[in-house]
């Protein structure tokens, strides 16, 4: 390629951006007028202002803010303060989430300790907590205590009746228990 082939090239190649640019510049007032005239368009009967229905759009979407009711959605810090909640809310919820709770800790201190041979899959709250006695020094009354706890969130679970007759006084007995049961179990130690 030579000289004159290349500067033919870059001009050929710069040509029509510069051109562009230039009757931009030129009509940049003509531009100005299209644009405003795209923000207010009218055909035969149909006449829009772009404008105005995105002012009347805002002004609704305010309204609709204002009308509606602030819910306010609960944010838990912790497990105590989600099962406490539930008490005043669906007392035999609570029961459910405070042993939900429980067996959580349960399976976790068996975890920590190290004391099952069997999968986590494997275990039952039944088979942990029998663990928990045997190698995790977890005494005969915390265990009564626990079988009492079950039965009770089984009675709840399945039976309607039970469901129902919860007040929210026995939930909270019941929450209470299963929180300081769990702050038990998380400080369990392995014996010899």
């Amino acid at each position: 390629m030579s000289w004159k082939q290349f500067i033919a090239e870059i001009v050929s190649s710069i040509a029509w951006p510069a051109m562009a640019i230039v009757i931009l510049f030129m009509f940049r007032r003509e531009f100005a007028k299209i644009v405003q005239r795209l923000a207010h368009l009218k055909y035969k009967d149909l006449e829009l202002d772009f404008d105005k229905v995105k002012q009347k759009a805002e002004e609704l979407h305010k309204e609709v803010l204002e009308e509606r009711p602030v819910v306010k959605s609960p944010v838990f810090t912790s497990l105590e303060d989600q099962i406490l909640d539930a008490v005043e809310r669906a007392p035999s919820a609570a029961i459910l989430l405070a042993w939900s709770g429980l067996e959580t800790a349960i399976a976790s201190a068996v975890a920590r300790l190290a004391i099952s041979p069997e999968t986590p899959s494997y275990r039952s709250p039944m088979h942990n907590i029998e663990m928990l006695t045997k190698y995790g020094g977890l005494s005969t009354n915390h265990v009564n205590l626990l079988q009492e706890m079950r039965i009770l969130r089984n009675r709840v679970a399945h039976e309607r009746d039970s469901m129902l007759s919860i007040t929210q006084e026995q939930a909270l007995n019941y929450a209470n228990v299963a929180i300081d049961m769990i702050q038990h179990l998380e400080q369990l130690k392995r014996n010899g």
